[in-house]
């Protein structure tokens, strides 16, 4: 089926070549985003256009049009020897819902109803939104596997912003290990997908929710292995590109953490970006440093600096501490502090380095001349009923609570597992942003549910 399939296009392909190069629409440039798939369906068969030599891509279709078109398509696919791969795609559909051997499907569905500005003066608003999360594994054994992952983000999230679909929501992820005669094997791992994506609020009535950050796999290839007692990693990733796919940016990575004494664990990285494929201009080179360490079971501590350029404006210091039920009350607390420098995100990359200076308790990236204080706090009531409390004070370098840095947001809310793999949750949340002199708050209701 599979030869049979590639003989089948090639051909199709190749009969249809002398068209696709005599074909010329009038109304369709050479480097419009869509020529290539529209010179293919010209190839397949599928098209001709109008009788005047033009394709009208931006005008309507009627459905007369749209069952030629399909009818067309199909007759060109061959539809009729699609049922038996339409057999197996079921088969493995049902096995992924038993469980079957090599196969693992995971993921969550969240929705939240919200309503804004109860007690602000800001926009009020009823908002209902939801989020789909799907991750198919497969092993082959041996340390191979592939997986596939889907996430909504802001197409069911709050956002009509949108982008393109096929990179945005789907992101794979292929994993192999290669023998070389190390100490250990090298993992390789390839994927491919949008990077980092950030949250539009289409809305305008939920502002503490701009810029939140949902990461999504990199197109990125990475090797890892532990080299003299140490974990060591490289790779490249693509950072941006074009919607034709020409790189943009690029990002050449290393990491190596090193373990001190019994608990402590060192970690030094380094970046390189350049424009387009490796170029000399413009660029970046940065460091990073990490320190973590346990000062007791219940207690961990962490530091990190980076380093973008020599100068204390191109330095970020940043500091945590992590209490696990230190007092048996069932209370866990996270508290960090971070400073940023006032260039430590390069402008010549600011599109691509958003992220770089890390997130608040939010998901929201840090930016230049902040310190940022935040943290989350978890009180156990029940074994099924929790309470959730976190906030993020941002202030300019002088430590003051003005504009342009100035944020402060807050939130708390209970948490209860009415079933297995099921959480009801209810929040409230109040934010004030000095830049703007927006001051807003939500109360929402949500329910995740888990498989």
């Amino acid at each position: 089926m599979k030869r049979y399939w590639a003989v089948f296009i090639a051909v199709l392909l190749v009969s249809g070549m002398a068209i696709g190069e005599q074909l010329k629409f009038k109304d369709l440039p050479d480097d419009h985003w869509a020529a290539s798939s529209v010179y293919d369906l010209v190839k397949l068969g599928v098209t001709r256009g109008y009788p005047d030599g033009t394709f009208r891509g931006a005008g309507k279709i009627t459905r007369f049009e749209t069952a030629v078109f399909l009818s067309k398509f199909a007759k060109a696919i061959g539809a009729e020897d699609l049922k038996g791969d339409l057999k197996k795609i079921k088969d493995d559909i049902s096995r992924l819902k038993k469980g079957g051997e090599g196969v693992g499907l995971s993921g969550s569905y969240q929705a939240d109803w919200l309503l804004a500005n109860l007690l602000s003066g800001g926009a009020r608003g009823a908002i209902g939104r939801y989020r789909l999360i799907l991750t198919s594994a497969h092993e082959f054994g041996d340390g191979v596997n592939v997986i596939v992952n889907l996430d909504t983000m802001d197409y069911g999230w709050g956002s009509t912003a949108g982008g393109v679909l096929g990179t945005e929501l789907f992101g794979i992820e292929s994993n192999l290990r290669l023998d070389l005669g190390w100490e250990t094997p090298v993992n390789l791992k390839l994927t491919y997908g949008s990077g980092v994506v950030q949250h539009t609020d289409a809305t305008g009535v939920v502002p503490s929710e701009t810029g939140q950050v949902y990461k999504r796999p990199d197109t990125a290839i990475l090797a890892s292995t532990r080299l003299w007692g140490a974990d060591v990693s490289a790779g490249y990733i693509a950072l941006t590109q074009t919607a034709a796919g020409r790189l943009t940016t690029s990002k050449i990575t290393g990491k190596v953490g090193v373990p001190l004494f019994t608990s402590m664990k060192l970690e030094v990285s380094g970046d390189y970006l350049s424009s387009g494929f490796i170029s000399s201009t413009p660029r970046d080179v940065r460091a990073n440093i990490a320190l973590s360490a346990p000062l007791s079971d219940k207690i961990k501590a962490s530091g990190k600096v980076g380093l973008a350029g020599a100068s204390s404006s191109n330095i970020m210091v940043a500091g945590g501490v992590a209490l696990e039920d230190v007092w048996e009350t069932g209370t866990v607390i996270n508290l960090n502090l971070v400073k940023v420098g006032s260039l430590y995100i390069t402008q010549a990359f600011a599109a691509d380095e958003f992220d770089f200076a890390g997130l608040d308790s939010f998901d929201r990236p840090l930016i230049n001349s902040t310190v940022n204080i935040g943290g989350k706090i978890v009180q156990l009531l029940s074994e099924d009923i929790k309470l959730v409390g976190k906030g993020d004070y941002r202030l300019n370098a002088d430590y003051g609570f003005a504009a342009p840095g100035g944020r402060l947001t807050a939130q708390g809310g209970v948490s209860y597992t009415i079933a297995p793999n099921t959480v009801f949750d209810a929040m409230y949340r109040l934010h004030n942003d000095r830049a703007t002199g927006n001051v807003s708050d939500i109360a929402a209701l949500g329910l995740l549910y888990n498989f």
